[in-house]
């Protein structure tokens, strides 16, 4: 089993990638939780955000593990070279993994009860994703909106980990600012989900919201959401405003860059799907400017 699972980690859990991701996930959202929080000050990240970040990195492995078990049937299909599609790893070694990797992680964290209690409703939530998709046959492949739509809460109660670390250390009390900050970042990560499957050419039962939308609309909506993440930051931070710091919120601007970048090369340039290194680099580069707006708004 434990080859088995490597061969599944080597096939669609690529670990250096993997790794910086979560990592990044984890500094950057908990500093832009610090840099909204209005007694948060000079804040950097300590143990309790490394713990979260290793927290972040498993359970995204875990998440992983989840989705190729929902995806099995689609991926026979059109993906036969996954690991789990091409029997590489059985269906019964990823549920292994998600029992155990969730235990580990409910153990991590057992120092801070309100992120254990976070971490166990998205495991019962995913546990529910699971089993409606494996038996049920439910949400149906193609409906792409519905499932997006359902697999929301997984990221929500991962973010509101974050802000249960975050609380716990560094003392401070709940801020209705934490609404903003799930905004920022759920519309940046719908960014990314309408990014990555945007194709030109779709196939017939290609998973793609160009089936739903069409190509310019889902265009629209990709370059939407990540304008509007960064319109939402800059209301929050207001940098504009004098104060110690205050500019660091400029900063939110810079990914939308990269979107423009690679909306103007989709539209223009023929590309027959959006350009991978924009699919790659803008979650990472939009974590990246959230955690250095953290430490320069708190300094």
């Amino acid at each position: 089993m434990i080859r088995r699972l490597g061969l599944f980690v080597r096939g669609s859990f690529p670990l250096p990638l993997s790794v910086v991701f979560g990592a990044l996930w984890a500094v950057g959202v908990t500093g832009l939780y610090a840099a909204v929080h209005p007694h948060a000050q000079h804040w950097r990240p300590g143990w309790g955000t490394v713990l979260a970040a290793v927290t972040v990195v498993v359970d995204l492995l875990l998440l992983r593990a989840a989705d190729d078990l929902r995806d099995l049937p689609y991926d026979r299909r059109h993906n036969p070279g996954r690991p789990l599609a091409r029997g590489a790893v059985l269906p019964r070694d990823l549920v292994v993994l998600l029992g155990v990797g969730a235990a580990v992680l409910l153990l991590l964290n057992t120092g801070n009860r309100p992120a254990q209690l976070l971490l166990a409703a998205q495991f019962g939530y995913l546990v529910l994703l699971v089993g409606a998709e494996l038996r049920f046959g439910w949400p149906p492949g193609d409906a792409v909106v519905l499932s997006v739509l359902l697999s929301a809460p997984v990221q929500i109660l991962l973010n509101l980990y974050l802000y249960a670390v975050f609380l716990g250390d560094t003392g401070l009390s709940a801020d209705r600012h934490v609404l903003a900050v799930l905004a920022v970042v759920m519309l940046a990560a719908t960014h990314h989900e309408l990014a990555r499957k945007l194709v030109r050419a779709p196939g017939e039962r290609e998973r793609t919201y160009v089936h739903a939308f069409g190509v310019r609309a889902t265009t629209a909506l990709a370059v939407g959401f990540a304008v509007a993440s960064a319109v939402v930051a800059l209301a929050v931070l207001r940098p504009w405003e004098a104060g110690a710091g205050a500019a660091w919120g400029w900063l939110v601007v810079l990914p939308v860059a990269v979107v423009l970048r690679a909306a103007w090369s989709f539209v223009r340039g023929g590309a027959p799907r959006w350009p991978l290194r924009a699919v790659v680099g803008y979650l990472p580069a939009a974590f990246t400017c959230y955690l250095l707006i953290g430490m320069g708004v708190t300094a």
